[in-house]
């Protein structure tokens, strides 16, 4: 029977770091695609690449966060499971309806869920220090991307530059999705540092398995944040991606699995500010907000109760 929740474990987080490649990791190339300095499927290929070399060379820090910065004592074996299970099951409902759910809100919920069920402690200074960054990111995002699009547009000519600035965007989105495997692989593999103790080989299992998953699954949400969101251009787009890769390097600096899609959106919806705020889409903001709040409550509620059920 152990032999069987391992194996579980395993399975499920594979299916979380496909889940990850195929939600999160795409975030980092809507802008590019957006902008038409990339096919859709090439620029699947480019950021399930980058997010692999970011998960193998920076994947650490959120990694340990995930797994023993939430909540005390091991986690399970069985409970790793459930935690995985529950969160990439909502990840891959959110990217069949073309709603890219942050994954740290769904795998942060199922970890807290899962300590309420299987009684481990719940460390209240390392969630609130994540609650803090979530919750500073959309404001940070917007002001800190309006303001770079603004120098952009400012200084940098859209015609007489318009081959560097392709450049430089396709640059920025590869390093955003570096900083994206870098930061959500510890989603994936977090939960097992109490059953792989070799940090490096849990790093490349999650790694892959992103890779998998923006390769395979990450077009749908790459054309979803290009035209959904806001209708930006090259320069807005490096504003957009730079802001959201200065704030990913931060949180993985501190351990701390950011939202990435939040980041990503948010810095869209400012630098495209720019044009005026009819350039976004309220609507479809809100209901997305709503839907992560809710993806949170909702895999915190799932795993606690599972979790109870076979305690």
């Amino acid at each position: 029977m152990q032999e069987l929740l391992y194996v579980s474990a395993l399975a499920a987080s594979i299916f979380m770091g496909i889940s990850i490649g195929a939600s999160t990791v795409a975030s980092a190339f809507g802008p590019v695609n957006s902008a038409r300095s990339a096919n859709v499927l090439r620029s699947a290929l480019f950021a399930g690449f980058f997010a692999f070399l970011g998960a193998l060379t920076q994947g650490q820090n959120v990694t340990s966060t995930v797994g023993s910065g939430i909540i005390g004592g091991q986690i399970q074996t069985a409970q790793a499971a459930l935690i995985l299970f529950v969160a990439a099951g909502l990840v891959i409902i959110s990217v069949m309806g073309d709603y890219p759910m942050p994954t740290a809100f769904t795998v942060i919920g199922a970890v807290i869920g899962s300590g309420l069920a299987f009684g481990n402690p719940i460390l209240l200074s390392g969630i609130s220090k994540i609650f803090a960054y979530w919750i500073a990111i959309p404001f940070l995002s917007v002001g800190l991307s309006y303001t770079i699009a603004k120098l952009l547009r400012k200084y940098v000519s859209k015609e007489d530059s318009e081959r560097e600035i392709r450049l430089l965007l396709l640059l920025t989105g590869s390093y955003v999705a570096y900083s994206a495997g870098a930061s959500a692989v510890g989603l994936a593999v977090g939960p097992l540092t109490g059953l792989i103790s070799s940090t490096s080989a849990l790093l490349l299992m999650g790694g892959l398995s992103i890779l998998m998953g923006a390769w395979l699954y990450s077009p749908r949400i790459i054309r979803a944040i290009s035209f959904d969101y806001s209708n930006i251009g090259p320069r807005r787009s490096v504003a957009a991606l730079g802001t959201a890769a200065i704030l990913a390097q931060i949180g993985i600096f501190y351990g701390i699995p950011i939202s990435f899609n939040e980041a990503v959106i948010a810095s869209v919806i400012g630098s495209g500010l720019v044009e005026g705020k009819s350039n976004t889409d309220p609507k479809k903001i809100g209901r997305t907000a709503a839907a992560w709040i809710g993806a949170f409550l909702l895999s915190m509620a799932l795993t606690a109760g599972i979790g109870m059920m076979v305690v």
